[in-house]
């Protein structure tokens, strides 16, 4: 598929002035400001969760509350626009289910992975140019990809950290984990621009090449904005998806189009 650059700028309304660069972060804010529906899919997707989160704790699945105690502070970020649940369900809880507990249990994994993943093509879709092509079955499906993939890769390279490599290590591996962060960021709007996963990935790469020290604190205030508004009681789900989630996905569809990135990596 051939992809045109889009103008990030229409009407120069998102320009401070000629010369003077706006943060992806300024821009994203502005244009939920001028486009408050862009709040809707990640609210939507918000109040989603936070069922969920009551199913796990009324079913028989074994559940962990996700730890939400203040005593440390969490950068909550997986790589894509999302909340923090109040509740997670470790892999390990599924082994040796019998099968119907099994199907429901991964049933309401796959259905929290399609929600966010609803949410983030819409609100990216919406976030860019009118030439983006909307939101697509195809474009979702990709996204749901990036998202379970992301997610899988999560819990898996935590609970390796947390339960067998050690806090030295682990804060060794925070670095590179972070660059991966910074290297990726962009990919779920090249995913709804139209680019395969793995071109996504490569295209990601190289728009934010040169760009590292300006996404990395967006990485960090996302993930810890996330974790401190989870931590508000009852309502944490909802409030961190819909904020957090919503500012992330617009700022991902701003980085996306002011890359110089726009015909590399076909």
């Amino acid at each position: 598929m051939t992809e045109e650059p889009f103008d990030p700028t229409p009407g120069g309304s998102d320009r401070a002035g000629a010369g003077h660069p706006v943060s992806p972060f300024s821009l994203a804010l502005d244009r939920l400001q001028r486009d408050p529906v862009l709040f809707v899919p990640f609210v939507v997707a918000g109040v989603c969760l936070w069922l969920l989160d009551w199913i796990r704790r009324h079913d028989p699945i074994p559940t962990m509350p996700v730890e939400q105690n203040g005593a440390s502070i969490t950068v909550a970020y997986t790589g894509y626009p999302t909340g923090v649940p109040e509740t997670a369900r470790a892999l390990s809880s599924l082994i040796d289910l019998k099968l119907p507990y099994l199907v429901w249990g991964i049933t309401l994994e796959v259905v929290a992975v399609f929600v966010i993943a609803a949410a983030g093509t819409v609100t990216i879709a919406r976030g860019l140019s009118a030439d983006s092509g909307g939101t697509t079955p195809r474009r979702l499906l990709a996204y749901v990809g990036l998202v379970a993939s992301f997610d899988v890769a999560f819990r898996i390279l935590t609970t390796l950290v947390g339960d067998a490599v050690g806090l030295i290590a682990g804060l060794i591996l925070i670095v590179p984990l972070f660059v991966v962060f910074v290297r990726v960021f962009a990919a779920p709007a090249f995913i709804v621009s139209g680019s395969g996963p793995v071109t996504a990935l490569r295209r990601s790469g190289r728009a934010t090449r040169g760009r590292g020290w300006s996404i990395l604190p967006l990485v960090v205030a996302f993930g810890l904005a996330a974790w401190l508004l989870g931590l508000v009681p009852w309502v944490g789900t909802i409030l961190s998806t819909a904020l957090v989630g919503s500012v992330h996905a617009v700022t991902v569809a701003v980085v996306r189009e002011t890359a110089t990135d726009g015909h590399g990596g076909r």
